[in-house]
């Protein structure tokens, strides 16, 4: 992938991941607050052992996720020093409608040079809960179905925002999504391994139960 498109990934990537990481954490917080709070917080449309489906909307419109915590994080320490980390989460997203984008990496426009905007299933995201090392066309992270590893990308921190966007990362490649979570929906153990902009190498490890069940409520909630 050239740099010129890697950046419109980059655009891309932490544009929504801004507007779900915030979602998520609103949702994390208020879920067992007051009602009079709860209310700004996105509809828990259930939980299904691991996972937790949910509803929401971001600027553009209405959005859907399932979301799963680890059971497992490792390693515990490095060096005899415990390793420090946020909470970690796995995500799916539904999006209604988003900003489309070019092969090249720009927004897409149509002929009166509006922005274009298409519906978006199945994205996939993790937000670990440290800086991950930026990828690169030879250097990636993956998260792995009962074995089979699929390469997910992680990006920089913009200078110019205080957004803490290295602490996410997304599927590679969009047309993974689909059979990701196919597989996501059969399998039993979801394992993400990333490695830290320091380098140390971390394998955080999902239970699947349940995952089928939710997403079937955001796809009848986002369809």
């Amino acid at each position: 992938m050239g740099c010129f498109l890697f950046r419109g990934f980059q655009n891309m990537r932490s544009m929504r991941r801004r507007a779900l990481s915030g979602m998520l954490v609103t949702a994390l917080v208020f879920s067992a607050a007051a009602p009079a709070l709860a209310q700004a917080a996105p509809t828990n449309l259930g939980t299904f052992k691991a996972w937790t489906a949910w509803k929401g909307a971001d600027e553009y419109g209405t959005i859907c996720f399932i979301s799963a915590a680890p059971d497992t994080m490792e390693p515990k320490e490095v060096n005899g020093k415990p390793i420090n980390r946020d909470p970690a989460h796995f995500l799916v997203i539904h999006r209604e409608k988003a900003p489309a984008i070019n092969a090249d990496g720009t927004a897409a426009k149509d002929a009166k040079g509006n922005p274009v905007f298409r519906k978006v299933r199945n994205e996939v995201q993790t937000l670990v809960g440290y800086p991950m090392k930026p990828t690169s066309d030879s250097f990636t992270h993956s998260a792995d179905i009962d074995g089979k590893a699929y390469p997910m990308k992680s990006i920089p921190d913009d200078p110019a925002t205080t957004i803490i966007d290295s602490e996410a990362a997304w599927l590679a490649s969009v047309d993974d999504e689909a059979g990701f979570v196919a597989a996501l929906k059969n399998g039993t153990k979801l394992v993400v391994h990333g490695t830290s902009l320091k380098g140390t190498k971390t394998s955080d490890t999902y239970s699947l139960g349940g995952a089928t069940a939710a997403m079937a409520a955001i796809d009848k909630a986002c369809p």
